[in-house]
């Protein structure tokens, strides 16, 4: 009877862990993805704006700022940009993806991000691509297959290792296997070069895992 109640109790654990990361692990990076992202694209359109894509450049404009007023009617200017000159082919494709996610299609965000991700012009925004169609396909997608897609850019300095462990790890847990999971923010949280602010949020998951064990905070 014992071993009922303990099973129940890690059940319950287990789930706090999740129900944490839904929460609010998932907001903290793709925030912090849109952020470099945005930074990003924005350095890269004032580069190309100087230069002689003076079209594409009012285009594309035009079309972000015509977004707060009438997003289907942004999106199908900037799915016709999408053909024409770069860079404005790569950041159209990602702002429709952002548009759909801020709309509330997810997997269709998650598609057009990760049809993005090839083209992008520097190694640092197709890994961001990855890991937001990552990100918007978190609920639906299946653990395994989404896992695999991060793994590359997993690797010794990759400029997203970071966040791809950190989100590698929500995904174990998704898929209930908490020892994986535990592993990734173990790491993290030893990590000295993690950010403050995600070394705290793997030892708070670390903690809440070895609860679910019933083993030794660490």
């Amino acid at each position: 009877m014992a071993d009922i109640f303990q099973e129940v109790d890690e059940a319950l654990r287990q789930d706090r862990a999740k129900e944490w990361w839904q929460r609010h692990g998932a907001k903290v990076v793709i925030a912090a993805v849109v952020l470099v992202l945005a930074i990003a694209a924005w350095n890269g359109w004032g580069w190309y704006q100087r230069s002689q894509r003076a079209d594409a450049s009012q285009a594309f404009t035009a079309a972000v700022e015509g977004a707060s007023k009438d997003r289907a009617a942004s999106i199908a200017a900037l799915e016709k940009l999408t053909s024409g000159a770069e860079p404005y082919a790569s950041l159209a494709r990602l702002k429709i993806a952002e548009l759909k996610a801020e709309g509330g299609d997810h997997k269709a965000a998650a598609t057009q991000f990760a049809s993005a991700a090839p083209a992008m012009p520097s190694e640092e925004l197709k890994e961001v691509a990855i890991l937001l169609s990552v990100m918007q396909a978190f609920e639906t997608g299946n653990p395994d297959e989404l896992q695999a897609r991060l793994q590359p850019l997993t690797g010794s300095g990759r400029p997203w290792r970071l966040s791809a462990l950190e989100l590698q790890a929500a995904l174990a847990l998704k898929r209930n296997d908490p020892t994986s999971a535990r592993a990734l923010w173990t790491e993290l949280r030893d990590d000295p070069a993690a950010p403050q602010a995600m070394r705290e949020r793997a030892r708070e998951m670390v903690a809440a895992l070895a609860d679910a064990k019933g083993d030794k905070k660490e």
